[in-house]
C-alpha cells in the first residue's frame, strides 16, 4: 500500500470517527483499530494540512561556504521554510545545523 493510499484509507476512518460522535477509544474498540494509530492520524488531519495530497518535494539550493571569511562582525542569517525559522549565528556548530536541517526535511 502506498503512502497516498494509506492516507486516503485513514482519512475515511477519521471522517467516520468524526461523524460517529464517539470518543476515539470507543470508536477504535468498535472498529478493531489500535488507538495509538488513530491518535497519530487525528493529529495529522487536525493540523489543517490535507494529508490526502502528495507532499511537495523539497528543493535544495547549493551554497558554497568560504572558509577564509572572518566570522567576527557578521550578523546572523535566517533560514525560513513555511512557518519555521532558524537563526544561524557566526560560529554555529555545523554538525548541529546539519542535524536540524535533516529533521526539518522529514516534517510533514
Amino acid at each position: 500500500m502506498t503512502l497516498k493510499e494509506k492516507r486516503i484509507e485513514w482519512k475515511a476512518r477519521y471522517d467516520a470517527w468524526k461523524e460517529s460522535g464517539q470518543r476515539i477509544a470507543e470508536w477504535c474498540r468498535d472498529q478493531g483499530i489500535k488507538t495509538h494509530q488513530m491518535y497519530y492520524w487525528v493529529r495529522q488531519f487536525s493540523r489543517g494540512g490535507s494529508c490526502t495530497e502528495t507532499p511537495v518535494q523539497t528543493q535544495w539550493l547549493a551554497v558554497q561556504v568560504e572558509e577564509s571569511l572572518p566570522s567576527s562582525g557578521q550578523g546572523p542569517i535566517f533560514l525560513h521554510v513555511d512557518a519555521i525559522s532558524v537563526e544561524v549565528r557566526p560560529g554555529a556548530n555545523l554538525d548541529l545545523l546539519t542535524d536540524v536541517i535533516r529533521v526539518l526535511r522529514h516534517q510533514c
